[in-house]
């Protein structure tokens, strides 16, 4: 009894862990889109304070001490904000991963592994947002930043997944299971490597390069500075908030995601009406529906974005339905590799 009702706590947890990360993950997003990134030039304080200064007098002072970089009371709640949803992520996490280590002396098959790690991705991704505000918002910290939080969302969705016991196990053939397993892993890693490239146009700016489609500044091919865009490090010193690069740049820089977008689109379409009708008699097919309808919403999302010139709403749902695909994808990895 006391088995089943910790690993009851360590199932909730994690979820709630989960929950919390995409939260944060949507937080994020509405922040740099909004461009509070840096609405407090330094860490753990905001302007030489705790919280940020919210009065009159304290505006007043920050502006004061910080000339350069002055105080704006909106961006600075939001990035405070952040920062205090990600300390208490942070302390779930830790709190996974003592309960994960205390159940693994009663029960042999307890997950300890994955939730250390993540206990690990944490404090990396604690050390990326420190090195985001000291080295003003370079693309490249900023880039391992997001997919840092990605990459601890996924993991802690695989740990409720193997917690789990709502869902039953699917029964499919096993030439059917082997079959998807290789599709489905490739289809991960792309999602992933396409999740990286939309962090690398948001940290340089770059959303905006082509405000058009299909075509791109009148063109389906226009100018593009791919070296430049690529570049991932550049000279410390330089401001990188606002617009960084030149057009060439940024523009191959759009056009490399939209690039990825076909290629997703391509794939995991095939790969999705593969699985439901391989697995219409093995309920698999409810797993490739789940993929294809969160791509076809992913694709047109990112198409009102550009049609819309980027407005906030619509670009932080682009980004969190982007977390929202990972963890479908995730799920389908799930589903053709059943545990005993």
């Amino acid at each position: 009894m006391l088995k089943t009702s910790q690993s009851q706590r360590f199932f909730r947890l994690a979820l709630f862990s989960a929950l919390f990360s995409f939260l944060l993950i949507a937080l994020g997003a509405w922040g740099r889109i909004s461009e509070a990134g840096l609405g407090c030039p330094e860490w753990p304080g905001c302007y030489g304070r705790l919280f940020a200064p919210l009065t009159a007098q304290e505006l007043n002072e920050a502006r004061r001490f910080f000339p350069r970089q002055p105080a704006e009371e909106e961006r600075m709640l939001k990035e405070t904000l952040h920062r205090y949803f990600s300390g208490a992520l942070g302390i779930l996490i830790i709190r996974l991963a003592w309960l994960g280590w205390q159940l693994k002396k009663r029960v042999r098959k307890q997950q300890v592994l994955i939730p250390a790690l993540v206990a690990v991705l944490v404090f990396t991704q604690v050390a990326l947002g420190i090195l985001t505000v000291k080295l003003q918002h370079k693309p490249l910290i900023a880039m391992l930043h997001m997919s840092t939080g990605l990459t601890i969302l996924g993991l802690l969705w695989w740990v409720v997944l193997r917690e789990q016991r709502f869902w039953r196990p699917v029964n499919a053939a096993a030439p059917v299971l082997r079959a998807l397993r290789p599709r489905a892993f490739l289809g991960l890693l792309l999602v992933a490597a396409q999740l990286a490239l939309g962090g690398w146009v948001s940290a340089n700016y770059a959303a905006l390069a082509c405000p058009d489609f299909p075509a791109c500044q009148g063109s389906y091919w226009p100018e593009m500075d791919v070296a430049n865009a690529f570049t991932l490090w550049r000279s410390i010193g330089i401001d990188y908030e606002g617009v960084l690069l030149d057009l060439p740049a940024t523009t191959a820089i759009h056009m490399s995601h939209r690039v990825g977008a076909g290629i997703l689109l391509l794939y995991l379409g095939i790969l999705a009406i593969r699985t439901i009708r391989l697995g219409a008699r093995d309920r698999l097919c409810r797993y490739g529906l789940l993929v294809l309808v969160l791509l076809l919403a992913q694709v047109t999302l990112g198409i009102i974005t550009v049609l819309t010139h980027l407005p906030v709403v619509v670009a932080v749902a682009h980004s969190t339905l982007g977390a929202f695909l990972l963890l479908s994808l995730i799920t389908l990895n799930h589903v053709v590799r059943p545990r005993p």
